[in-house]
Formats: C-alpha cells, sequence, structure tokens
C-alpha cells in the first residue's frame, strides 16, 4: 500500500510531564527541621508556598521549552505530611499516561526525596531535577545510584540543552533509513566499507531500523508502464513513475531550472534524475522510512545508470533540504551522523568525501605522499592561498542544498550543473563562499557504532560551483587538523556537518548514548 505521508525528524516531538510533590506540616512546632514565626508555622502557610513554587517551576519551563518539545498535563502529589506515610493510590495516579511520556520533569518544596526515587522507579523513564539548590544533588545522586537516568543542572541554558538531547536520542530511534543495495545489506565493499559493520548493532545503540530495497528493482520502476509488467518483478504490483508522478517531476524541474543561478542543464537531461527522486519520495513513503542512502560503484558498475541517464545526486538534495537525511555511496554510518545533526540542529546538513589539507603549522600535506584528487577542482588561486592557512579540512561531494540554515528559511543561492559530462545527472551546488565565517558542527560514528567522531570549525568557503561532475566541495578551518585525523581514521572518510554550535550537545548525546567521544 502507497503512502504518501514522510515523518520527518524534525517533526519528532519530545513530550515532557512536570511531576510536583509538595510537603506540609500537620502541626505547628519548631525543631531542627521546622522553623519560622507565627502564621509561618501554619499548615495554610505551607500551602500556599506549595502553591506558589509549583506556578513558579510552571512558568520556568514553560519560557525555556526548545522547539519541538510539547509539555503534557503536570501531576501533582498533594498534601504529603510529615508522618512520612507514601500513599499507594496517589502514587498510581502520578504514573497515568507515562506510556506517552518521554521525560518526566521532577520538583518539590523539599523532603520527598523516598517518594521522588520511588516514582521514578515506578516510570521507568528519564528524569530531569528542576530547581531546589542542594536538593538538586540530594535527589539526583539518590537516582543515578540507583541506576535512574537523570539530569540536574545549573541553568536554563543547560535545561534547553538538554531536552534538545533528548529530543535528539529520540528522533534517531524513530530514524527508518531505506537502503537501496545491489550486493549486501548491511555495508557495501566497493561503496563504503567503512560504514556501520553490523546494523543490527546500530539498532541495539541508537534504536535507528532499516529497510531495504533491490537496486535492479528500483531502477525498474522509473519506467512510467504497467506496474504489473516490470523485468524484474513480473506480475508483482510496483510504484512505477505514473502521469500524477509526472507533474511533480515536471514542477520540481521548473523550480530548479528558474531558480538556479544558473542552471545549464536541459530539461530532457533533467527529467531521469527528477523522476528517480520522485520514486524514492513513494518509496520512503511506502516503507514508512525517513532517511534514505544508495548505492554508487555498485550501482555504476550494472551500466543500468548510464543507460537511463540518471544520478542519485538531485534526491540526495532535495531530500536533505526536506528534513530526510540522505547520504552517497551506501554510506550508512553517514546517513545516521546526518540524522543526529540534523535532530539536534533542526537544519539540513551536508557530507562529502573529508579530507585534510593543511597541518597545524599551515604546511599543505604533502604531495606525492598525499594525492591530491581534488586539487584541480580547488582550483589555482584558492590552492595556493592554502599554503601558510593552518588547519584546512576539505569536504566534497555534489549533493549541497539551499537549506543550511534552517527548512523555513530563504533559498540560498545554488546552481544546477550535470554530474556526467556528457550532460546527464543533476547535481545541486551551494554557493559556499556566500557563508564564509559560518560555524558548523560535525560528526560521524565509527564503523562499530561504539565511537564518534565530534568537532567544530569555521567555514572558509567552497569550491566547484561553476564545474560539472563530483566536483563541489566546502573549506573549513577547525582547531587541530592532526588530533582531527587521527580521530577521522576510527571513524571513516565523510564527515557530515550542519551549520551553527552544536559540539556541547553532541557530546552531550554522545555520552547518553555510551558512545566513546573522538573530540576533535
Amino acid at each position: 500500500m502507497e503512502s504518501t505521508t514522510i515523518k520527518t525528524l524534525h517533526e519528532t516531538v519530545l513530550k515532557c510531564r512536570l511531576v510536583f510533590f509538595d510537603i506540609v506540616h500537620e502541626l505547628p512546632y519548631e525543631g531542627p527541621c521546622r522553623f519560622g514565626k507565627g502564621k509561618e508555622l501554619e499548615r495554610e502557610f505551607d500551602e500556599m508556598i506549595n502553591n506558589e513554587a509549583f506556578k513558579g517551576v510552571q512558568m520556568g519551563i514553560n519560557f525555556n521549552l526548545p522547539e519541538n518539545v510539547e509539555m503534557l498535563e503536570p501531576k501533582r502529589y498533594i498534601n504529603h505530611t510529615e508522618n512520612w506515610r507514601i500513599s499507594e493510590e496517589e502514587m498510581e495516579k502520578l504514573c497515568v499516561g507515562s506510556e506517552e511520556t518521554d521525560v518526566y520533569l521532577v520538583s518539590t518544596t523539599g523532603r520527598t526525596g523516598e517518594m521522588i526515587v520511588e516514582f521514578a522507579q515506578m516510570v521507568k523513564k528519564p528524569v530531569i531535577f528542576v530547581g531546589n539548590d542542594y536538593g538538586a544533588t540530594i535527589n539526583t545522586s539518590a537516582m543515578l545510584a540507583r541506576g535512574i537516568e537523570t539530569y540536574s543542572m545549573l541553568s536554563w541554558d543547560q535545561f534547553k540543552k538538554t531536552l534538545r538531547v533528548l529530543r535528539a536520542r529520540k528522533a534517531l530511534a524513530n530514524t527508518r533509513v531505506l537502503c537501496v543495495s545491489r550486493f549486501g545489506h548491511d555495508y557495501s565493499l566497493h561503496d563504503s566499507n567503512d560504514s556501520f559493520i553490523s546494523l543490527d548493532k546500530v539498532t541495539e545503540v541508537l534504536g535507528t531500523k532499516f529497510r531495504f530495497a533491490n537496486l535492479h528493482e528500483v531502477i525498474d520502476q522509473i519506467q512510467e508502464i504497467d506496474p504489473t509488467t516490470n523485468y524484474t518483478t513480473p506480475g508483482r504490483q510496483q510504484l512505477n513513475i505514473n502521469a500524477d508522478d509526472m507533474v511533480k517531476v515536471n514542477a520540481v524541474i521548473d523550480d530548479l531550472m528558474n531558480n538556479a543561478d544558473p542552471c545549464v542543464m536541459e530539461r530532457e537531461n533533467m527529467i531521469p534524475s527528477v523522476k528517480m527522486y520522485q520514486l524514492v519520495q513513494k518509496l520512503l513513503g511506502a516503507n514508512e522510512c525517513n532517511a534514505f542512502t544508495a548505492n554508487c560503484p555498485d550501482a555504476c558498475s550494472t551500466c543500468r545508470i548510464n543507460k537511463e541517464r540518471f544520478t542519485f545526486c538531485i534526491s540526495h538534495s532535495l531530500n536533505n533540504e526536506q528534513g530526510i537525511p540522505s547520504a552517497c555511496e551506501y554510506d550508512i554510518a553517514a546517513v545516521v551522523s546526518k540524522a543526529a545533526l540534523q535532530a539536534m540542529s533542526g537544519t539540513a546538513s551536508y557530507m562529502g568525501n573529508t579530507a585534510v589539507l593543511t597541518l597545524p603549522d599551515g604546511t599543505l600535506t604533502e604531495d606525492g605522499f598525499v594525492q591530491h584528487f581534488s586539487k584541480d577542482h580547488v582550483g589555482p588561486e584558492k590552492w595556493d592561498a592554502l599554503r601558510g592557512t593552518p588547519n584546512v579540512i576539505m569536504t566534497q561531494h555534489s549533493v549541497g542544498n539551499r537549506k543550511m540554515k534552517g527548512f523555513d528559511e530563504e533559498d540560498a543561492r545554488f546552481s544546477v550543473r550535470p554530474f556526467a559530462y556528457s550532460g546527464f545527472g543533476v547535481t545541486m551546488r551551494r554557493d559556499w563562499d556566500k557563508d564564509a565565517g559560518q560555524v558548523i558542527t560535525m560528526c560521524r560514528f565509527s564503523p562499530n557504532c561504539d565511537k564518534i567522531l565530534i568537532s567544530k570549525g569555521t567555514l572558509t568557503g567552497g569550491f566547484g560551483y561553476e564545474m560539472d561532475n563530483c566536483t563541489h566541495g566546502a573549506l573549513f578551518q577547525v582547531a587541530d587538523t592532526q588530533k582531527f585525523y587521527d580521530a577521522q581514521i576510527q571513524v571513516g572518510n565523510h564527515v557530515p556537518f550542519v551549520y551553527g554550535d552544536y559540539y556541547d550537545e553532541m557530546v552531550q548525546l554522545a555520552k547518553i548514548l555510551g558512545l566513546e567521544v573522538l573530540a576533535c
């Protein structure tokens, strides 16, 4: 059954619920843990303080909620007294709705620690303790010691970051990658053998799931024929491109041709690649997936790409700017890395071949020892300018997109050029020079999904905007390219990035997931 709805990662909502624990005194007395004068020792005063504290916590939380975090109806344990009896019935009421709650925000006016621990053990959900200075260290340490996932922080800024991190973890668990494969499932020896070795391990660690489609069956479906007559699946109803799809195909082509600066392709040469993009959308919907990758060398060597005159490049570009992580060369590790970055940033990401160009002292990596495949792509002027500029890295693939600054932001300047020198294969190329000075955040999971490279840098420009083929790339500086390289050789080639500084959040996410952080 064909589905037209793709639930993108940026639609993931983290659902939180406040649970507040009161404490009231039954009798007016003073002692080692009770102080006050006159009315301050009355029960009514405690109730007033509890009500005000409850309102104050709600106001603070609601004012500091990041995007895509929803507060569910709060719950409250009222009238716990210093007789210390805990009502099982009242505790069970607090747990109602736990199945729809991702994170509990817990607060109290004091001396309810045993109840907080018991509640957390009952719901078995992450807990963020909010407010109550020394009470935070008491209750957080008590829960951590019991193996309860608990967070406590010193500022609303840290609070917002933690919610963004927990939302990103949920988004990763909600990621379902459609993998178009020719030979194997987990990884391709001829594409990215530095990708994940075991997808079962990835599902165990991240919760991400994977669905598979056969390359030849997919390519058959770009034909506008009876969808039961495909060569590889005779008699089976498939999702072949049809007349309704061609309306969408032509609308995409119109958008690209009318808005590119410049578009140097003829419509006829654009149609096959955009038809493949439309088919990918149908396959994503039918398989309930929200991320995508497909073979490159494995597919190219069939000669069917040449025969049908398409590439997957524009599929990746358009997917990414719609919030669908999408990566070349069957690099599933790159797709999931992009998913983590996009979930954290709420923006599109970019990936490509990632290589160190200059060392920390500004020396170019040595010709002869390092073969600079992209030297001609960068161009002589920019290449010469690299000499003496320390810690420069490039990332290169012709899969730029227009939404690096946000899915709702104005489209960035882009050009449309062919991948193949014979004229086919639509590529979108972003003008990276326009964004020089932009801070970026990078990450990549290791093949065993036990480590993650996390780095921050500054975009310095790009190259290949006016070239064909896979010649498009970005240039950026990091703190130390040697340290970056030492980390990269443990995780692999393609290191995706997003605009913005999310370094701290990515490190926190890695720690929550139990990954070793390769900070660079």
